[in-house]
Formats: structure tokens, C-alpha cells, sequence
């Protein structure tokens, strides 16, 4: 039995080794073009995040003029919007946002049938992937590596059945949400002892 193929920890039922496979073999590309519109409006890519709306917080080297007849690339939800360069800053974005037309420059991947996004979406920020990117990497100035698209899914990763992916990444979604709820409620928490400690002391 090869260790390194099965994980410490699983979800019972599951007992398969996980397979090696290629990120070709994960994701396919998609290349729609087309100018924006309401239905798929201009958003930002943010590394290791996907896309947001214009308005919110990103890196404004990241967009491109806006010009309503401009050709962008369309993204659905579930998608990996990929950029070749800043491999150390965060390259891979997975599209949790929906519809959207983002510029050209990226590379835009949906997963295979073999493939849960929910699961490569952390799998594909992890350490050891970035780790095992940098040996495809071009260029010489730290910061400005970058990995064409062609080396990307030639990159080999472990991965389990599409059911046990699924239920990694739903569990792991339910973690962020109750981490989320428990941060807001921390947050009222400390507006209400600093109103407090705002009013009961003269």
C-alpha cells in the first residue's frame, strides 16, 4: 500500500488509493469570447481567489481599459481562472462569483467530469502544488516567475473518486461558513464591550 495515495484521515467508505493525474486531466480550458454585458459583467481576477466585482478590493494592474466592443473571456461559476505570471504571489483563482468577463491575458478552465472545483479549488493553493509548480517556472527575477499554460496541466497532483472529492470540499465548505458565522458574531461581541466600556466609565 502506498501511503503517500491515502490520505490519514477519510470519510468513511472511502478506501480507494488516490490516483495521479495530470491537471489536463482535470481541467479543460475554455475559450469563449465575448464583449461584456449585463448578463456577464467586467470583473477583477484577485490571486488565489477568482473573480470579483470592479468595486471591491483587487489589483488594478489586473484589469484591462474598459471598452464595451473589447473582446474579454467569459467565466461560469466553477471555473479556474489561471495566470501564468507571479507564480509566488497566486496564479490560480477558482470563480465563485458566477457569470463574469475577465481580460484575455488569463487562461479560463472548467473541470472534467473527474473533477470537483469545490475540491481543486483548495488543492491547487496548497503549498506542496505551488511547490511542485516552480520546478516548470521561467523567468529569473523572485516575484515574476511565471509557468505557461501548456507546463501547467502537464503538472501531476493525487486526487481521490469525484464522490470523495465532493464530499472533502463540501465538509470543508461547512467549516469556512461556521468559522464565518462565529467571526461575525466575535465581532459583535467586541462592538458591544467597546460601546460598554464607552459608557459606563465618566
Amino acid at each position: 500500500m502506498d501511503e503517500y495515495k491515502k490520505p490519514k484521515l477519510r470519510f468513511k467508505g472511502f478506501t480507494d488509493a488516490w490516483e495521479q493525474r495530470k491537471v489536463g486531466e482535470l481541467l479543460m480550458e475554455r475559450n469563449e469570447q465575448a464583449p461584456m454585458s449585463d448578463e456577464y459583467p467586467l470583473m477583477a481576477f484577485i490571486a488565489n481567489e477568482g473573480v470579483a466585482p470592479k468595486g471591491e478590493r483587487y489589483d488594478r494592474s489586473s484589469l484591462v481599459s474598459d471598452t464595451e466592443n473589447k473582446p474579454y473571456k467569459r467565466t461560469d461559476f466553477g471555473d479556474f481562472i489561471y495566470s501564468s505570471n507571479n507564480l509566488e504571489t497566486g496564479s490560480i483563482g477558482l470563480n465563485k462569483y458566477g457569470k463574469a468577463s475577465i481580460s484575455p491575458v488569463y487562461s479560463i478552465f472548467q473541470p472534467t467530469g473527474i473533477a470537483d472545483s469545490d475540491f481543486l479549488g483548495r488543492r491547487l493553493v496548497r503549498k506542496d502544488f505551488i511547490n511542485a509548480m516552480i520546478k516548470w517556472r521561467q523567468g529569473v527575477i523572485y516575484g515574476q516567475w511565471r509557468i505557461h499554460e501548456s507546463d501547467f496541466i502537464k503538472i501531476e497532483i493525487p486526487v481521490p473518486s469525484v464522490d470523495e472529492q465532493r464530499k472533502i470540499g463540501a465538509f470543508l465548505d461547512g467549516l469556512d461558513n461556521l468559522i464565518t458565522l462565529h467571526q461575525r458574531e466575535l465581532e459583535k461581541l467586541q462592538n458591544i464591550k467597546k460601546s460598554c466600556l464607552e459608557k459606563m466609565f465618566v
